[in-house]
This record gives structure tokens, sequence and C-alpha cells, in this order.
């Protein structure tokens, strides 16, 4: 009897690891998914294919804002491999640089907001927020194939 708890024991427990490596997974993918809609509209805007609106710069901003700080936490050293992720193994060996984007990002996008008051602040600006993007992704993400 105490060997079949001790194995339901072990079997627990590796499921709640499980279950939180996928949950951090799961969840840093919905707020990068969010960050990707959150660029479509001022991106489009900063090509000239869309008309300069105000709110919805602001309101990416925002969403970048408020992800910065909640993506720093999604990855735990668990998290380094399941659920799809792109995330390379660079994260872990420069995770200090790493986490330092997220704040940068933040803060970035918090003073963006501030700034941009119209389209010509807004093309002054709005390329901070995308260079934040590019260099996580050229370092810290794997590339599509």
């Amino acid at each position: 009897m105490m060997r079949v708890l001790s194995v339901l024991a072990v079997l627990a427990v590796g499921a709640t690891a499980a279950f939180a490596q996928s949950a951090a997974i799961g969840q840093r993918k919905e707020i990068l998914k969010s960050w990707g809609g959150a660029m479509k509209d001022p991106g489009a805007m900063a090509k000239g294919e869309a008309a300069f609106d105000l709110a919805k710069v602001q309101a990416s901003l925002k969403t970048i804002a408020e992800g910065a700080p909640k993506l720093a936490g999604l990855f735990p050293d668990d998290s380094k491999t399941g659920g799809e992720t792109k995330a390379l193994p660079v994260i872990w060996e420069k995770k200090a640089e790493f986490l330092a984007i997220f704040t940068k990002i933040e803060a970035d996008a918090k003073a963006a907001a501030v700034a941009i008051k119209d389209e010509a602040s807004f093309k002054a600006e709005w390329p901070k927020i995308g260079a934040n993007c590019g260099t996580c992704h050229k370092t810290f993400r794997e590339q599509p194939k």
C-alpha cells in the first residue's frame, strides 16, 4: 500500500510540474500574441498603410506596458521546452539580459504613451517600440523556418 501511495505521490508531483510548465508557456504565448495584435494597427500607421489613430496607438501601448512585467515571471527554469515554445535556451543562459528587455519595453511603452500626441510624435516614438521587439526576436526567439 505504501508503495502505491509513493508512486501516486511521484505521479502527482510530476503532473503538477508539467501543468505549471505548460501554464507558464501558455500564459506567455497569450501575452505575446496580444502584443502581436497590438503592433498591427500602429505598424500599418507607421508604414503609411493606415491613417494615424491616437486612440489605437494608446491602446496598443497600454497592452504592451501591462504585459511586460507579467512576461518577466513566465520564463521559469522548468519552461525551457514543451508547449510548442519558440523560446531559445539562450534565455536561461542570459536571464538577466533577457529580463531587462521587459523592463525596457515597459518603460519605453509608458514613455511613448506620454510623448505621442499626434502623428509627428508617433513617427518619432513608435520605432523605439518596434526595436525592442526586434531585440528579443533576433536573440531569444526561434526564427521561423
